[in-house]
């Protein structure tokens, strides 16, 4: 058991340093770096004792903003916030919160087990799970907007060919649709092109934050026919069936990738309750004096 859990720390370790060396590699421009910082630190007001260890944490972690090292780490946090469209969490809150989950883990196995080894362990791991968090509500959110994408493109199309401009249509969309990412970016570009942003600039900045493919290939197949003159109506049109394609695709890789993915738990847990039903009476009956 104490082997297992060693691995999963292991691999929960391993995984969050190639994420945070790909952050590091990817990061080129320090000076924009320096500025996303100071706008996506924010400040936590103290008033439950959690906010309270927050607000002490953010003032005194500060001086750590002249390492590069947690530069790089805190810019990776706030990219994850970024996917998820989180605005009321700062990465100084994750911080604390991996501190609290590495430390309440650590005390809590530590105390139950007596062992300085499982203590060690769930201190890594504890200290992983906000992480998983942040890269699973992201993805959750980035699929459902990928997948709502094409149907939008489609209403979009038949609102432009209906003589409505791509604003209206999407303010036509806002109104009928259910709650959901792709209607909250919506929503975004609707209040920038209304505060006086013109249209590719309130779409490259969506772009720009999400960093989904097929959201920037909206985006930039608009701003195109905006600046040639060519047809709304007509690139949307193309683009929902291009897009529609791409999801067909993507449920094929899927579908294609879950025997694989049923290896890992057909392993480790089928196959060895498995053998232990069809081999422990026998093992017993050799045991016998």
């Amino acid at each position: 058991m104490t082997l297992v859990l060693i691995g999963l720390s292991a691999f929960c370790v391993g995984w969050f340093v190639r994420d945070l060396a790909l952050v590091g590699l990817g990061v080129l421009d320090r000076v924009k770096q320096e500025q996303r910082l100071k706008k996506m630190i924010g400040s936590v007001k103290p008033g439950i004792p959690l906010q309270t260890f927050l607000s002490f944490l953010e003032k005194n972690s500060l001086f750590l903003l002249d390492k590069e090292l947690f530069k790089i780490y805190l810019v990776y946090l706030s990219r994850q916030l970024l996917r998820m469209n989180r605005s009321d969490v700062t990465p100084v809150q994750i911080f604390g919160y991996q501190i609290l989950f590495s430390l309440g883990g650590a005390l809590f196995f530590g105390f139950l087990s007596g062992t300085f080894e499982l203590a060690v362990i769930a201190f890594f791991l504890g200290g992983t799970l906000p992480l998983f968090w942040l890269r699973d509500m992201a993805l959750k959110r980035e699929k459902k907007l990928l997948r709502e994408l094409p149907n939008a493109l489609e209403i979009l199309s038949l609102c432009s060919e209906a003589g409505l401009t791509l604003e209206q249509g999407m303010d036509q969309y806002f109104k009928n649709s259910k709650p959901g990412p792709l209607k909250d970016e919506f929503s975004g570009i609707l209040e920038q092109t209304r505060s006086g942003s013109s249209r590719k600039n309130a779409l490259e900045a969506v772009a720009s934050r999400l960093q989904l493919t097929d959201f920037s290939l909206f985006s930039g197949s608009l701003i195109q026919a905006e600046k040639f003159g060519t047809g709304i109506s007509k690139t949307l049109r193309q683009l929902s069936l291009t897009m529609r394609d791409k999801q067909y695709q993507r449920a094929e890789k899927a579908v294609q990738e879950m025997p694989v993915k049923m290896l890992i738990p057909l392993i480790l847990f089928i196959m060895p309750v498995t053998f232990l039903i069809i081999f422990g009476p026998i093992l017993l009956q050799f045991l016998k004096p």
